[in-house]
């Protein structure tokens, strides 16, 4: 292929195979070499660029890509050797030649790249999405009060069930040619490679598909009168053997005694459960979670904590807003939907938390509230 240096040394099967990935990738893929020299430049990069393949094959980075903003990202790979995930940047681009220019915001990427033995830097990696579309639907439904935006919510998951199904697609027909033959020994760790890809690809489609359902099939709530430490216990011990697998632990400490709450239970265990899988994700291995429970005469209280990477300042106040994630794998629904629930019951939920220390959130449920 193209740009490929002496280093990768294709044939012209390989060659054909990595020219089926660019040319269907659905995510612009530019790849700079130890010498920060443009060698991968697919048909995604040459749109959102404005720049042909041909013309910047070979060239230095910075002569080619003007955006001081990705230019950083790229160094910063080059000077530490480590990559930088979804990180939003903003370009300019002219649609058409005398068109005035408008602001694009790409979803980037950047990943070192190391020869097989992980010893001799080869070079940089990016990926960029284009996901302007998703920005503008996002500030749309913050601005909807009734669930009439849920078409807007079904065009962006068909979006981001596309894109996984496209990727997995591509890499199911590689791995067929590539299995239909006698495959050598050199062959293993890209065949290793791809399916790793794959399964990435379907654990992400699968969680952005069970929150956006959990979301909307949220039905009207029917409350009953319960003890709330028997439903918290309940779903602690679901989601237990999830925390075990990476060796964290979820513990709860149940206040007790606790007044009589009148929630819609399956919701409520939803929120719940939604919170606890949150901190799962956000702690290492060894991490700990712990849940207790709090009541007044007035209020009751459900307190989550972890010790895992925590939150930043910039993010804090979107943590629960609509599709808004910090993790690669997240949808951004999983919190607002608690908080949606949460509120539904009249109650408020916060939270407090120190980057690499770990977070507390705190569920109040007022008593007494009159309720269907």
């Amino acid at each position: 292929m193209d740009g490929w240096s002496n280093p990768f040394r294709m044939n012209r099967t390989d060659q054909n195979l990595h020219e089926i990935i660019l040319r269907n990738f659905k995510e612009a893929v530019v790849f700079a070499d130890a010498q920060e020299r443009i060698q991968i430049f697919n048909p995604i990069a040459e749109k959102y660029f404005q720049i042909s393949r041909k013309q910047i094959l070979g060239k230095r980075l910075e002569r080619v890509i003007p955006y001081k903003n990705i230019k950083k990202h790229f160094d910063l790979v080059y000077e530490k050797g480590e990559s930088n995930h979804d990180v939003e940047l903003a370009i300019h681009v002219s649609p058409a030649p005398s068109s005035d220019q408008e602001t694009r915001i790409l979803q980037c990427s950047f990943y070192p790249i190391f020869d097989k033995k992980g010893a001799m830097f080869l070079g940089c990696l990016a990926t960029f999405a284009d996901v302007t579309e998703k920005g503008l639907l996002l500030r749309e439904i913050s601005k909807s009060r009734d669930l009439s935006t849920i078409g807007m919510l079904a065009r962006w998951m068909a979006h981001e069930i596309r894109n996984p199904l496209s990727s997995l697609n591509i890499n199911i027909e590689l791995l067929r040619e590539e299995l239909g033959g006698e495959a050598q020994l050199s062959q293993k760790e890209e065949i290793h490679s791809l399916i790793n890809f794959i399964s990435h690809e379907t654990l992400r489609l699968e969680n952005n598909l069970k929150d956006f359902l959990d979301f909307n099939r949220l039905p009207p709530l029917k409350f009953e009168w319960i003890q709330l430490n028997e439903v918290l216990d309940s779903v602690v011990r679901l989601l237990r053997p999830d925390a075990q697998i990476k060796n964290a632990r979820i513990e709860a400490h149940f206040q007790k005694k606790l007044p009589m709450l009148k929630i819609d239970v399956s919701q409520f265990n939803l929120a719940i459960s939604n919170l606890l899988v949150n901190s799962t994700q956000a702690v290492s291995e060894k991490g700990e979670i712990h849940l207790f429970t709090r009541g007044s005469k007035k209020n009751v209280f459900i307190i989550i904590q972890d010790n895992g990477v925590g939150i930043s300042k910039e993010h804090l106040p979107k943590i629960f807003d609509f599709m808004f994630s910090t993790k690669p794998m997240g949808s951004g629904l999983g919190l607002s939907i608690a908080k949606k629930i949460i509120s539904d019951h009249h109650g408020e939920i916060s939270v407090k938390s120190e980057v690499n220390k770990g977070s507390v959130f705190k569920i109040r449920i007022p008593l007494g509230q009159k309720m269907n």
